[in-house]
């Protein structure tokens, strides 16, 4: 039950807060969507323009009236009651924004399958069957009756017993209005010793009026207060003894009365009535009615021709009548819906009944009953599939909140509705729903078992029908009373960018062409009325009293400046529209570039030194920051010529690079120039020689060899190898130079390889050629054929081991 009225919470919430509703027009012949009465019952009151419970934003407007009868089923708890109201309603339309209703329930009629769950059934003028035949005030829990004779003892909250028979210890049938009736005994008939025990059903006392506590009832009514006693669901005997006869106490029991909120005092297994409320109120609406978005409130009266001032005042609200509250209860609800597309419509309620209490003039003024207020909150979604039919869903729930008379199986109705209605005509038409009370007290809501003796309720669902007839307005809006003109103003440019200052310019920005400015005034009148327009600037001149007009913002200075039309329609509207223009400097402004160019000679001798020289053109006031590819800067850094020293590097070329600062960002800040360097005249010479070795120890010794050549860039490398015959030379030197060029990533171009001749030993040598110095020549002592030639020739092919792995 909890979790359904938090679902519901939250859902209207989300409604509210979240709905972004798309403009629709209400109201005109083609609107799909028409307005009838709502039905209301089971919380909510009908009468007032709506759903079926749920109350929507519009209302009918003025002149048109409906007349409305309705049947009305739908289960309330405790006590598993199954009721029907026929409500019949009437409203008229004030105006656009307020109706008036009216709505009486024409007749009731209430089916209570659980009796035993009601503490009505306990009164002492009702019974409950025990058996086929045997009828008996039942079992209950009551403040101790006024003493006649016998004991003292008997004070506070008491078991009142039940028979058979009816009259041993238990309440005798007593009618309204109770008071000094025969009350209960307790099966204390007395003995030789003590005398029986008389007692008889108090006058009450206490209780605070119309809106306070209920009156105290000895006898009668629960310790708690109110006419309505506890109520004992499973009792048990005790055997009698020598001081009393057989007792009944309570097994299973409430302190407090269990009561229906709506008909507290029914006492019928099938009790009716007619005419039993009386409702007038309004339908108050803030919005247009022809918003989208519909709000307002639902002040109401609710009173009850049937109290317990009397006999059969009562004996009506015995039969289900209603709850007789003597002064009627005073409603507030609001209301908000909103017309999502011209097929949806979404509505929510929210308010509060104040409910007075029912008071007795035959009991001394007595309160019988603290009613509970109710807290109202609704959802509903309307589908107007057309002008003729109108789908319906909606969820509802009632809260007893506010001081209160406890109630010991209190249940918050929620309802679940879908139907629909049917309009022939805008003036007429028929609906049906189907309906569920959602939370019953049955199995599947109680986290527990059922106490012992508590009767579980089923069946939770119900219906609705309705009829309507009326009068409806045919739908055409008024014309509108003559509108005030919209206005927009445009500029054909919103910024205008000074030129940079004579003998400088810009690669950031761009000069605006011209300083005049096209305004335009778009102004539309939906009367058709005569437009007179009006210009004022706050720089610069205009000319002109049309729609449009030029701004000549010549000669002012950097800054916004605004113009403003204003539009006249003749009719005492006058709208204005203003913008801007924005008035800039260029930026970026910087005297032209100058010419950047270094000199420097083709070649000089290595250890002579270079000298670079700059010119830097125009007015600029440059700063020099130089940077060689080789040698060092021996002289000059920071001015106009340097001097690089070339000691060590013959045969390289040396580029010096001049980055100019102070200029601007967008000018050539770099040049450059290159000299070459001649080497001097070197001799070859050799860096390395090894023998037939192991390629691992070749390795290393090649290692050595490129870092030398690395460490003389301009040098090259020979590899010359003395071997024996059939081109073993050559082949250990292709070797050594693809390690060189594909492992130690030596220049190919850089390498040469030379075969030696024949020796009788195999010997590589590692040659270091700087630039400009001739090749070596191999000199091979070895003369005539090769002894090792021979030997190979003679020998057979043995693969050779360890050697080249």
């Amino acid at each position: 039950m909890r979790l359904a009225n938090r679902a519901l919470i939250a859902a209207l919430a989300t409604i509210v807060m979240s709905a972004a509703v798309a403009a629709q027009t209400l109201r005109l012949p083609e609107d799909p969507r028409n307005q009838s009465p709502t039905v209301g019952t089971g919380g909510p009151e009908g009468g007032a323009t709506g759903l079926f419970t749920i109350y929507d934003g519009s209302t009918i407007r003025k002149g048109e009236f409906t007349f409305s009868v309705a049947y009305s089923n739908f289960d309330r708890d405790p006590g598993n009651a199954d009721i029907v109201d026929t409500p019949l309603s009437f409203n008229v339309g004030l105006n656009d924004h307020v109706e008036l209703f009216f709505k009486t329930n024409g007749y009731r009629g209430i089916k209570v399958n659980s009796p035993q769950n009601l503490s009505s059934f306990y009164l002492p003028n009702s019974q409950l069957r025990f058996g086929a035949t045997l009828l008996c005030s039942g079992s209950a829990i009551i403040l101790a009756p006024t003493r006649v004779s016998g004991t003292n003892g008997i004070t506070g909250a008491q078991v009142r017993p039940v028979g058979p028979p009816c009259n041993v210890g238990g309440q005798g049938f007593v009618q309204f209005p109770f008071i000094g009736g025969v009350g209960p005994n307790f099966g204390l008939t007395g003995n030789n010793i003590a005398p029986p025990f008389v007692s008889r059903l108090g006058v009450p006392f206490g209780g605070n009026g119309s809106f306070g506590a209920a009156s105290t009832f000895p006898g009668i009514g629960s310790i708690v207060g109110s006419i309505l006693p506890g109520i004992v669901l499973a009792q048990r005997t005790i055997p009698p003894n020598l001081t009393f006869q057989t007792l009944t106490i309570a097994d299973t029991f409430t302190i407090a009365p269990s009561y229906l909120p709506d008909a507290p005092f029914v006492n019928r297994l099938y009790g009716e009535s007619s005419f039993n409320n009386f409702v007038i109120g309004a339908k108050i609406r803030f919005a247009s009615p022809t918003n989208a978005v519909g709000y307002g409130i639902i002040p109401f009266y609710r009173w009850y021709p049937d109290n317990a001032n009397d006999f059969s005042g009562f004996n009506q609200m015995q039969r289900g009548a209603g709850p007789g509250g003597n002064l009627g209860d005073f409603g507030l609800i609001g209301f908000f819906d909103a017309r999502l597309s011209q097929h949806v419509n979404v509505s929510v309620n929210g308010g509060y009944i104040l409910n007075s209490n029912p008071k007795s003039e035959a009991m001394g003024d007595a309160v019988l009953l603290d009613r509970p207020d109710e807290f109202l909150v609704g959802l509903g979604f309307d589908f107007p599939i057309n002008k003729h039919f109108q789908l319906i869903a909606e969820a509802r729930s009632t809260m007893y909140v506010g001081g209160r008379t406890p109630n010991a199986f209190n249940n918050n109705p929620v309802d679940a509705i879908g139907g629909v209605k049917i309009y022939p005509a805008r003036w007429w038409g028929i609906g049906a729903a189907y309906r569920r009370h959602m939370n019953q007290q049955d199995q599947g809501h109680f986290d527990a078992a059922f106490p012992r003796g508590f009767k579980p309720s089923e069946d939770p669902n119900g219906f609705i029908g309705q009829f309507w007839i009326g009068h409806r307005n045919p739908r055409t809006l008024p014309p509108p009373p003559n509108q005030p003109p919209t206005v927009s103003l445009s500029a054909s440019m919103g910024t205008i960018t000074l030129p940079c200052p004579e003998g400088t310019s810009s690669e950031t920005c761009t000069a605006s062409a011209s300083r005049t400015v096209d305004l335009t005034a778009n102004a539309a009148d939906v009367d058709n009325d005569t437009l007179l327009y009006t210009w004022s600037v706050t720089g610069g001149t205009v000319s002109g009293d049309g729609r449009g007009t030029p701004w000549d913002l010549s000669g002012v200075n950097p800054g916004t400046y605004t113009a403003t039309v204003t539009v006249n329609d003749g009719n005492n509207h006058m709208v204005t529209s203003s913008t801007t223009v924005t008035v800039v400097e260029c930026t970026g402004c910087v005297p032209p570039c100058p010419p950047i160019s270094v000199s420097c000679p083709d070649q000089v001798d290595a250890g002579m030194p270079i000298t670079f020289s700059s010119s830097v053109g125009g007015n600029a006031n440059p700063t020099y920051n130089w940077s060689v590819s080789a040698g060092t800067i021996s002289s000059g850094q920071g001015t106009s010529s340097i001097t690089v020293d070339t000691m060590g590097l013959g045969g390289q070329t040396v580029t010096a690079t001049l980055e100019v600062g102070g200029l601007a960002p967008s000018c050539a800040r770099t040049a450059s120039c290159s000299t070459s360097v001649r080497a001097p005249n070197e001799p070859a010479k050799k860096f390395d020689e090894y023998g037939d070795i192991r390629f691992n120890d070749e390795k290393a010794r090649l290692d050595n060899y490129a870092i030398e050549l690395q460490n003389q860039p301009g040098s090259t490398g020979t590899i010359v190898v003395f071997g024996g015959c059939e081109g073993e030379a050559q082949a250990r030197a292709d070797r050594a130079k693809d390690y060189l060029v594909n492992t130690r990533l030596i220049d190919a171009g850089r390498l040469k390889t030379v075969d030696g001749g024949c020796r009788e030993a195999l010997v590589v040598e590692l040659w270091i050629v700087p630039s400009g110095a001739s090749e070596p020549t191999p000199t091979n002592s070895a003369t005539g054929d090769c002894p090792a030639c021979k030997k190979k020739a003679a020998a057979p092919r043995r693969r050779r081991r360890g050697r080249n792995e």
